[in-house]
């Protein structure tokens, strides 16, 4: 039971290590930014614009892929159903 209980502590140190230092890490990356919060947030922004940009045009792709997909399995049920077995 010793070692069981060891190995929960561990994980719930590890854990908890994670989370203080995701937290002392962004605030200390917002304090050592060179630019202001306007021109931060303005370049936050433009970035998230671009990323969505991406995003969609990804998406699309996945959509045309999609529906030949749909088509190819539509002519092969047709195929059989007219008998025409390859």
């Amino acid at each position: 039971m010793s070692e069981n209980h060891d190995s929960r502590l561990d994980s719930g140190l590890l854990f908890g290590g994670f989370i203080i230092g995701l937290i002392v890490g962004g605030i200390a990356a917002l304090f050592r930014t060179p630019r202001s919060g306007t021109d931060l947030r303005q370049q936050l922004a433009e970035s998230g614009d671009s990323l969505r940009g991406k995003l969609e045009s990804v998406i699309v792709s996945d959509q045309v892929a999609e529906s030949m997909a749909e088509g190819k399995a539509a002519a092969r049920a047709r195929r059989l159903e007219l008998g025409f077995n390859d």
